[in-house]
């Protein structure tokens, strides 16, 4: 009986410890899910290669040239450039060049036209960003170089190898620890471990979600090289005069166009200055009949100025206001 109160007396505090140890467990499983996410994002982004020990020295010189083969096409880079063009009709040229990419499965992503005035005369300009695929951008370079003149072509690459390769590799391991981490869900009876394992999900999903934009833009970029096209249309010539005789001319063409100007402008209004004409014809027809109608006036009275007085200037000359003064 001693033996077995004993016993009875040793389990509970086993499963006490048992029940303690669960949120360690929990924990330690989470730590377990990170550390694989590392584990791999930094095996992926070293890029690094396995020699088997049965591969030969014979089958390594065999295999060089198909492995730089296969190396240069596994490399992700960005192609951008621009191209100048002069065409003689820069609509008909920027209207073929749009046709040219679109055959190649690109697109415009902007466009901008302009005129500029220089000292060689009137210039037509028009800039287009083109989106081409990288696969036909040389196809659509040569199409486009027949549309006038080239005057420059640049292209630049940009070897983003290492970073796409790091970046598809932290997208795949955040994946399988989200995927570990629900699965840990399913056998959690703790609201405290519950949330825990939550939290985690909702920060590898955030982490997930800023990999995949990353990943998404920089195989857009891959995928499509982008050119700036520019296509100038040759100087109109210069119509200032550089002799007498063509100073001549060019006065001679202005008034020549002033005077059928003039005649335009007269002709519009001369249908207004005709209706005005009449109208004021009218009235002044009905003033001078009013006044015809209206009784003439009797002549005024001619009024009488009285006497001017005399004014005695001295004992010998006496002088009048407002009159001439008599004589002595």
């Amino acid at each position: 009986m001693e033996s077995t109160a004993g016993v009875r007396e040793d389990v509970p505090p086993r499963r006490r410890r048992s029940h303690g140890a669960r949120p360690a467990a929990v924990a330690a499983l989470i730590a377990i899910a990170v550390a694989l996410v590392g584990c791999s994002a930094g095996g992926a982004g070293s890029g690094g290669s396995v020699v088997q020990p049965g591969a030969g020295a014979g089958a390594e010189g065999v295999g060089a040239e198909d492995a730089g083969a296969a190396a240069e096409d596994d490399r992700s880079v960005i192609i951008e450039g621009s191209m100048s063009i002069v065409a003689a009709d820069v609509d008909e040229a920027a209207a073929a060049a749009l046709d040219i990419v679109r055959d190649a499965g690109g697109r415009v992503d902007g466009r901008e036209e302009w005129s500029d005035q220089s000292d060689e005369g009137a210039r037509m300009t028009a800039t287009m960003v083109l989106r081409i695929p990288a696969d036909s951008l040389e196809t659509a370079l040569d199409a486009l170089r027949d549309l006038g003149t080239v005057e420059s072509l640049r292209t630049s690459t940009v070897d983003v190898t290492t970073e796409v390769q790091d970046v598809d590799a932290r997208v795949a391991a955040l994946q399988s620890t989200i995927a570990r981490l629900e699965s840990f869900q399913e056998g959690v009876a703790s609201v405290d471990d519950l949330l825990s394992i939550e939290e985690e999900i909702s920060q590898r999903q955030t982490e997930l979600e800023t990999y995949l934009a990353r990943q998404a833009d920089l195989g857009e970029q891959v995928a499509f090289s982008t050119v700036t096209l520019s296509i100038q249309s040759q100087p109109s010539p210069s119509t200032a005069p550089d002799s007498f005789w063509g100073g001549l001319i060019v006065g001679w063409t202005s008034f020549v166009t002033f005077l059928a100007g003039f005649a335009i402008v007269l002709g519009v209004l001369l249908p207004w200055l005709l209706a005005l004409g009449l109208l004021a014809a009218a009235i002044v027809a009905l003033v001078r009949w009013v006044r015809r109608r209206r009784p003439p006036e009797p002549p005024a009275e001619p009024r009488s100025e009285p006497p001017l007085p005399w004014i005695q200037d001295d004992e010998r000359r006496p002088v009048r206001t407002g009159g001439t003064p008599p004589t002595a």
